[in-house]
C-alpha cells in the first residue's frame, strides 16, 4: 500500500537507503542511456522515425528548489518505530528523489513509490516509457530544441497544418514554467522561420511577386488567448477592472460551440501581429491576467487551462488552409487529499478540471489508435469544452496534417510519487507508432468538401442561373398579363443563348482561382453575403434581391455539407455491428408524406426564412396546448407548407403551359 507524504517523510532515511541500493544495482547492469544525438549536432541530424508520428510524448521532471523539501513535507513525530537521531529527534527533512531517468531517448522514467508492509517500509520501482525523457539537469532551450524544433512543429503550421503542444501534470510540477518558455521561444523563432519559408515559396512560384513580399513576409499572424476555468471560458486579452473575492479578474463568459458546419470558433479578441516583440508583449499581457490560487502544493497554482492559438494565413496562397499553433498549459491535476480543504467553488473547479483532463486522455488515446488502425475510431471530442477547442487535432474528417506534443511533468520528490505515477500512467499510453498515410478525400459529386475550383464555380453558376431564369420568367409573366389585358399577345419567352444570360454577379469574384466549396463553407453567412455584394455587376439584381439570394445560397451549401457528413457517418455506422432496436420501437415519423429531397429543398428555398418561423410558431402552439409535437404537430405543419408549395409550383407550371399554348396559336 502506497504511503502518504507525511508517512514517507517520517521514514525518509529508510527509503533513501533502499533507493541507493537499487540505483547501484541498476548501474551495474545497465548504465543510463542519453539522447541519440548531442544538442550541438541536432540541427544537422536527419529526422528520426518519431518525427513522423501524430502524437509525441515527453516526460519531464524539474530540480528540487532550495529548502523545498523541508518547507513542504513534515514527518509525524508520533509515528510508531519512526527513525530518530542520537538525541531522539526526527532527522531533518532533505530532498530524496522519487524519479529516476534510466533512458533519455527513448524516454524511460522510473517512479519510486513508497509503501508499508508488516515488515516495514518498502519501495516499488515502476517504469514508464515515452518518446523522450528530460531529467532535472535539462534546461528549457534543450527541451524546446528536442521537441518543437526536431519535430518541425513551426514548419508544419506554416505549411497549413496544425501543431498542438500540451503541458500536463500535477500542480507545482513545472508545467507553466515549461509552457511559458516554449511560448517565448516560439515567439522568438516563428517570424524568422516564416521569412525563410516565404522566400522558398516565392522562389518556387516565380513570376510576379506581391508588393512588400520580397523579404518573405507573406504570412499573416492572428493570435487569441483563451482561459477555460472549469466549464467557463473567457478571453485573457479582455481588459477588465472588476475582480472577485480572491482578487482574480472577472471577465465576460465566451460561448464554446460548433457553428452550422461544425467549426468551433469562440468569439475572442484576435490580434494581428507582425514581429516577435509584439507576440512577446501579448503573451506577457495575457499571462498576467491568468487566474491563480494557492493550493497545498503550490502557492500560485494555475486554476485554469490557458490556450494560446496562433493562426497563420498564407497571403501568397490565400485560399489554402490556415495553419495553427495551439499551445495549452493545462490546469494542475489534483488528488482528493490535496483539494479536500478547498471551498465549494474550488472543489467544483478541481472536479471540472479533472473531468476535462480525463476526456482529453480518451481523445488523445483514440487519435493514437486511429493512426494505427484502418477501421472507424470514435473520438469523443464533443464531450468537453477543452476537447471541443482542440477539434482541429481530433476531427477525423479533417485533412489538415496535425501533430500533438504532450509534455507530462512530475515532481522530483519521493513524497509526490503517487501523484507522479498517476501522471505517467495518464501520459504513457499516448506513445504510438507512426500513422498510416492518409491521402486527399476522394471526389464525391454530392459532397462540397471534395469539390475543386471548377466544380464550385459550376455549382455557383447553376444556382445563379436558376435564379436569373426564374426572375426572367416572372418578369415575362407580368408583361404577358398586362399585354393580355390590353388585347395583345407577347411572343413566347425563348431560352437565352449560351453566355447571354445576365447573372448579375461575377462568379469568379465570389470564388477566385484556387478557392473551393470547402473554403466557402467556412464563411459565416454575413461574410458570404458581403462577398456576393462585392461581386455584383450590372443592374440585373438589386442589392436586396442579391442579399436574399446569397443567404439562401450559403444555406443550401451548408445543407449539402451537413447532409454529406451525416451520410458518411451513417455509412460508417451501418458497416458496424447492428443493435436490435425492436424493444425500443421506431422513431416517430417526421412527415406523413414522403417527399423527394430535391423538392423538399426547393420548398425551403421558396419559403426562405419563413420556413423556420412557421415551424417555431407551430411548435410553440403545440407546447402550450400540450399536443404531441413530433407525432402530430411537425408532420401536419410540414405537410401544410409542402401542399402550399405544390399549389404554387403547379400554378407556375400551368402559366408556362398556357403561355406556350397561346404562342402556338
Amino acid at each position: 500500500m502506497a504511503t502518504s507524504a507525511t508517512l514517507t517523510t517520517t521514514y525518509l532515511s529508510t527509503f533513501r537507503t533502499i533507493l541507493d541500493e537499487w540505483n547501484q544495482n541498476r548501474l551495474k547492469i545497465s548504465p543510463t542511456k542519453g539522447f541519440r544525438v548531442p544538442l550541438v549536432e541536432l540541427k544537422q541530424s536527419p529526422p528520426s522515425k518519431d518525427a513522423l508520428k501524430d502524437v509525441i510524448v515527453a516526460f519531464r521532471t524539474r530540480p528540487s528548489l532550495p529548502n523545498e523539501a523541508a518547507d513542504k513535507f513534515h514527518a509525524d513525530p508520533d509515528a510508531k518505530d519512526a527513525p530518530v537521531d542520537e538525541d531522539g529527534q526526527l532527522p531533518a527533512v532533505e530532498f530524496c528523489s522519487g524519479i529516476t531517468v534510466t533512458s533519455a531517448e527513448p524516454g524511460v522514467f522510473v517512479a519510486h513509490v513508497p509503501g508499508m508492509k508488516w515488515s516495514g517500509p518498502t519501495l516499488t520501482h515502476k517504469p514508464y516509457e515515452a518518446d523522450l525523457a528530460f531529467g532535472p539537469d535539462i534546461d528549457n532551450e534543450e527541451v524546446y530544441q528536442r521537441t518543437v524544433v526536431t519535430n518541425d512543429i513551426l514548419s508544419l503550421a506554416l505549411s497549413g497544418g496544425v501543431g498542438c503542444i500540451l503541458a500536463y501534470g500535477q500542480t507545482g510540477s513545472g508545467k507553466t514554467y515549461t509552457m511559458e518558455s516554449v511560448e517565448h521561444r516560439i515567439a522568438r523563432d516563428l517570424f524568422d522561420q516564416a521569412r525563410v519559408v516565404g522566400k522558398r515559396l516565392l522562389l518556387a512560384q516565380g513570376g510576379d511577386v506581391p508588393a512588400g513580399a520580397e523579404s518573405g513576409d507573406i504570412f499573416e499572424f492572428n493570435v487569441t488567448f483563451l482561459e477555460l476555468l472549469g466549464k467557463h471560458a473567457s478571453d485573457l486579452l479582455e481588459s477588465t477592472e472588476e475582480v472577485d473575492a480572491q482578487g482574480n479578474p472577472v471577465r465576460t463568459e465566451i460561448a464554446v460551440r460548433e457553428d452550422k458546419v461544425g467549426n468551433v470558433r469562440p468569439n475572442l479578441i484576435s490580434s494581428t501581429l507582425r514581429t516577435s516583440a509584439e507576440l512577446e508583449e501579448l503573451i506577457n499581457k495575457a499571462l498576467s491576467h491568468r487566474r491563480t490560487s494557492a493550493t497545498l502544493r503550490n502557492a500560485t497554482s494555475s486554476r485554469s487551462h490557458a490556450m494560446l492559438t496562433i493562426s497563420i494565413k498564407n497571403t501568397l496562397l490565400p485560399y489554402a488552409d490556415e495553419g495553427q499553433l495551439i499551445l495549452v498549459d493545462l490546469a494542475g491535476s489534483e488528488r482528493y487529499e490535496d483539494s479536500k480543504d478547498h471551498d465549494k467553488q474550488r472543489m467544483e473547479e478541481a472536479r471540472d478540471n479533472n473531468k476535462s483532463l480525463m476526456n482529453l486522455k480518451e481523445c488523445v488515446r483514440a487519435k493514437a489508435k486511429m493512426a494505427a488502425e484502418d477501421g472507424f475510431v470514435h473520438i469523443p471530442w464533443r464531450s468537453n469544452k477543452l476537447t471541443m477547442l482542440l477539434k482541429p487535432i481530433f476531427d477525423i474528417e479533417s485533412r489538415q496534417p496535425s501533430k500533438a506534443l504532450i509534455i507530462a511533468h512530475v515532481s522530483p520528490h519521493i513524497q509526490d510519487s503517487v501523484h507522479s505515477t498517476n501522471t505517467l500512467s495518464y501520459a504513457a499510453p499516448f506513445k504510438t507508432v507512426p500513422p498510416k498515410p492518409r491521402g486527399p478525400a476522394p471526389y464525391d459529386a454530392e459532397d462540397p468538401r471534395t469539390w475543386d475550383h471548377a466544380k464550385t464555380v459550376e455549382w455557383l453558376t447553376t444556382q445563379f442561373t436558376k435564379r436569373a431564369l426564374k426572375t426572367r420568367q416572372v418578369d415575362w409573366n407580368v408583361k404577358a398579363k398586362a399585354a393580355k389585358l390590353a388585347g395583345k399577345t407577347l411572343k413566347p419567352l425563348e431560352a437565352p443563348a449560351p453566355g447571354q444570360l445576365d447573372l448579375g454577379v461575377d462568379i469568379l469574384k465570389i470564388c477566385p482561382e484556387g478557392y473551393t466549396a470547402k473554403n466557402l463553407g467556412t464563411l459565416y453567412t454575413p461574410q458570404f453575403v458581403q462577398r456576393c455584394l462585392e461581386a455584383r455587376s450590372g443592374e440585373a439584381l438589386t442589392m436586396d434581391t442579391l442579399k436574399n439570394a446569397a443567404v439562401d445560397m450559403i444555406g443550401n451549401l451548408f445543407y449539402l455539407i451537413i447532409t454529406a457528413k451525416s451520410r458518411k457517418r451513417n455509412e460508417i455506422m451501418k458497416s458496424r455491428k447492428k443493435i436490435a432496436v425492436e424493444a425500443y420501437g421506431e422513431a416517430p415519423p417526421r412527415t406523413t408524406t414522403e417527399y423527394d429531397e430535391e423538392e423538399f429543398l426547393e420548398a425551403q428555398i421558396f419559403y426562405g426564412t419563413d420556413w423556420q418561423k412557421i415551424i417555431i410558431a407551430a411548435h410553440k402552439k403545440y407546447k402550450e396546448e400540450g399536443g404531441d409535437w413530433w407525432n402530430e404537430g411537425y408532420p401536419k405543419t410540414t405537410d401544410a407548407m409542402m401542399d402550399k408549395f405544390r399549389v404554387h409550383k403547379a400554378a407556375v407550371e400551368a402559366e408556362k403551359a398556357a403561355a406556350a399554348e397561346e404562342a402556338d396559336e
